[in-house]
C-alpha cells in the first residue's frame, strides 16, 4: 500500500515554497516523523513574474524525500478571464500552442538544472489537443478522475488520478494500491492549502492509515509502479 501527496504551485515568492516558509516547515515535519514525501508541482514563470531559479530548485533537489514536476508555465489564461476558466492554462491552447508553451517551460527547468518527468495541467483544465501535445514530453500525467474524464493522454507511459485533499476526513479513496493526496501551498480560494489546521490534521490522518496499513510505504509519484 502506497501514500502520495502532491502539493501544487510552488515557486521561487516567499510564503509559496521557500526555504524558511512555515508550509516547509510542516512538510519536513511530516518527514521527520513518519518519512511522508511530497510531489510538488511547479509552474516555471508563475502568473509571469516568478520564474524558477536554480538556486530554487536546487534548495528542493537537496532533499531525497522531494520530486519536482511540471505545471505549466505561466499558471493563467490570456484568451479567456478568470472568471471563464479559472487558470487553467492548458484549456484554451491548441496542439501548436501546447507544444510551444510546454517548450517554454522546459527550457527554463533545463537552466535550473532539472527534467521534471511528470505533469499536472494547472487547475486540472486542458482540452484534447493540449492533451495529445502534452503527452510527448513526459513519463507520467497526474489528472482528476472527473474533471480529466474523456481526454486522451495516449502518449504517456503512466496516468495517475487522485485528488483526495489533505483537509478531509470521509472522503479518503484508494486508487488501486495508493491514498494520492492533493493540496496547494498556499492560496486563499483553496481549502486544501498547508495552514496550521491542515497540517495537524493531516498528521492525524497519516497516524490513522498508519494503524491500519502496516506496510503503508511512502512515495513520490514517480515511484509508484
Amino acid at each position: 500500500m502506497n501514500l502520495v501527496v502532491a502539493i501544487d504551485d510552488l515557486h521561487p515568492e516567499q510564503g509559496w515554497g521557500c526555504e524558511g516558509d512555515v508550509q516547509v516547515d510542516y512538510l519536513s515535519s511530516l518527514n521527520d516523523e513518519f518519512g511522508v514525501k511530497f510531489t510538488l508541482f511547479c509552474p516555471s514563470y508563475y502568473h509571469h513574474k516568478y520564474k524558477l531559479t536554480k538556486d530554487w530548485v536546487s534548495y528542493w533537489k537537496q532533499f531525497d524525500w522531494i520530486e519536482l514536476a511540471n505545471h505549466g508555465h505561466y499558471h493563467n489564461v490570456k484568451k479567456y478571464t478568470k472568471d471563464q476558466i479559472g487558470e487553467q492554462e492548458f484549456l484554451e491552447l491548441n496542439f501548436i500552442e501546447a507544444t510551444e508553451r510546454i517548450q517554454e517551460s522546459l527550457d527554463v527547468w533545463e537552466q535550473c538544472g532539472h527534467k521534471p518527468k511528470g505533469f499536472r495541467a494547472p487547475g486540472w483544465g486542458i482540452q484534447q489537443d493540449a492533451a495529445y501535445a502534452v503527452s510527448n514530453y513526459f513519463e507520467w500525467i497526474a489528472g482528476h478522475e472527473h474533471i480529466n474524464q474523456g481526454i486522451d493522454f495516449k502518449n504517456v507511459p503512466k496516468y495517475f488520478v487522485g485528488a483526495d485533499g489533505i483537509h478531509e476526513t470521509n472522503n479518503i479513496n484508494l486508487y488501486g494500491e495508493t491514498f494520492m493526496f492533493q493540496s496547494h501551498i498556499q492560496g486563499d480560494w483553496n481549502d486544501n492549502v498547508w495552514s496550521e489546521k491542515n497540517y495537524l490534521h493531516f498528521q492525524q490522518v497519516v497516524k490513522y492509515l498508519l494503524s491500519q496499513y502496516n506496510e503503508l510505504q511512502f512515495k513520490t509519484i514517480s515511484e509508484i509502479k
